[in-house]
């Protein structure tokens, strides 16, 4: 997939949008499969003998691996914080897909959930938008 500012944002605002109506569960479905695509995509452009993954997770660590060992190859200064997020925010979308994955019901997540993950799926995006 073409992941070109307009996809991202296009995806995004999808989210929003079903924040703003209140429909949490269908937002943190669409930061699931926006995750998914976008770190699917990633492997396959830069770490393509990682392309079997396909846990949300799993594929989250191969990504921060690769960053480190890049970062460090090219004696570029990272911040750990951001890789702590991406697998903070990777583990809370996760979380919620294995345990919300039958049940179509908002009651379980909540606008602060929601609110959470929208913002920081966007950060994780546009911070591995760098790398590609």
């Amino acid at each position: 997939m073409d992941w070109s500012n307009d996809n991202i944002n296009k995806y995004l605002s999808r989210i929003e949008g079903s924040i703003i109506k209140g429909r949490y569960n269908l937002a943190l479905k669409l930061a699931n499969r926006l995750l998914k695509r976008y770190y699917r995509s990633f492997i396959t452009t830069k770490i393509p003998t990682e392309i079997e993954k396909e846990n949300l997770r799993k594929m989250s660590v191969c990504i921060s691996k690769y960053l480190v060992q890049h970062n460090r190859n090219c004696s570029i200064p990272y911040s750990e914080r951001r890789l702590l997020m991406m697998a903070i925010t990777t583990d809370v979308v996760d979380i919620h897909n294995l345990y919300t994955h039958e049940s179509e019901e908002d009651s379980i997540v909540d606008h602060a959930t929601a609110t959470y993950v929208f913002e920081n799926v966007k950060s994780v995006v546009r911070y591995l938008r760098r790398y590609f």
